[in-house]
C-alpha cells in the first residue's frame, strides 16, 4: 500500500486536480528528483495516536500571536478587503485561509471558522481557472492521473532546495521547533517551500496548529511567500481535515 518513500495514490477528502482518485495507482516514480537532498527523520505524530488525539481534543482557538499579512488579494464573506489591518482588529483569534478566485486572479480566502474554510475549498476542486492560475505559480504541478508523493516534503530553502523535512501522511507536527534541521537549527519558521502532495495538508504560523493556518489542497510544489511562517504542520492523508 505504501513503500519506504511513501508513494500511494487513492481516495483523498477530495481531489484537488477534479479528477477520481477512488481507485489506488501505484507510483512509479516520485515527482522530483530531490530524493537526494539531506532529510530530517519524520518524527511526526500518529493522527490517530494518543498524544495527538489529546492535543486536538482540547484545541480552542485562542489569540493569536502572528499579525496578518498577504502578499494576494484578501477576500473576507466573498468580498475583497481593502484595509486588511481591520482583519488583526476585527478577528485577533486563530485564522483559516485557503487560495481561491477572486476577479479571475488568485486570492486568499480569510475564516475564523474552519469549517467554513473547508466549505471554500471545496468548491475549487472543478475549477478550471483556479486550477490553471495555481500552476502558473506553481512548481512541477502534477497533471490528471499522475502518480504524486502522499508523503509531504518541505525544504529550508525556495525552489525544492537545502534541507528536507518529510512527514506522512496521517501525520503532523504540533512544534517544529522541536525538530533537527541542521547544526543547531530547528524547523520552526525554517521551511521555504513545498513539495507537490497528493493529499491535502495544513500550516500553522504557531505551534499545536494555532496563528493562521493556510489549508491547501493542489498537487503542485510552490514556495512560500514572506507573509507566512509554519510552526506546525499536518499532512491530512485519506482522513478528512477535522476541525
Amino acid at each position: 500500500m505504501r513503500d519506504s518513500n511513501g508513494i500511494r495514490m487513492e481516495s483523498a477528502f477530495f481531489d484537488p486536480t477534479g479528477h477520481s482518485l477512488h481507485q489506488e495507482m501505484v507510483a512509479v516514480a516520485c515527482s522530483h528528483s530531490a530524493d537526494s537532498a539531506p532529510m530530517a527523520e519524520d518524527s511526526s505524530l500518529s493522527l490517530s495516536s494518543e498524544e495527538f488525539q489529546t492535543l486536538w481534543a482540547d484545541w480552542r482557538p485562542i489569540k493569536r500571536e502572528t499579525p496578518f499579512v498577504s502578499t494576494m488579494p484578501v477576500v473576507l464573506n466573498g468580498k475583497l478587503v481593502q484595509d486588511i489591518e481591520r482583519i488583526d482588529e476585527e478577528y485577533p483569534e486563530d485564522l483559516f485561509v485557503t487560495p481561491v478566485v477572486h476577479d479571475s486572479e488568485l486570492a486568499l480566502a480569510v475564516f475564523a471558522d474552519p469549517k467554513q474554510m473547508l466549505a471554500e475549498a471545496r468548491k475549487t476542486k472543478d475549477d478550471a481557472e483556479f486550477h490553471w492560475l495555481v500552476e502558473q505559480r506553481g512548481i512541477g504541478c502534477l497533471p490528471d492521473g499522475a502518480p504524486a508523493l502522499t508523503a509531504l516534503d518541505s525544504y529550508d530553502i525556495a525552489n525544492l532546495g537545502g534541507r528536507r523535512l518529510r512527514i506522512s501522511p496521517e501525520h503532523g507536527y504540533p512544534d517544529l521547533s522541536l525538530v533537527p534541521r541542521r547544526k543547531s537549527l530547528n524547523w520552526d519558521n525554517a521551511i521555504l517551500s513545498f513539495d507537490a502532495c497528493a493529499y491535502p495538508f495544513s500550516a500553522s504560523s504557531e505551534k499545536d496548529f494555532h496563528g493562521i493556518t493556510h489549508f491547501q489542497n493542489f498537487r503542485c510544489g510552490f514556495n512560500i511567500s514572506s507573509d507566512w511562517s509554519v510552526s506546525s504542520l499536518i499532512n491530512w492523508g485519506t482522513l478528512p481535515p477535522d476541525y
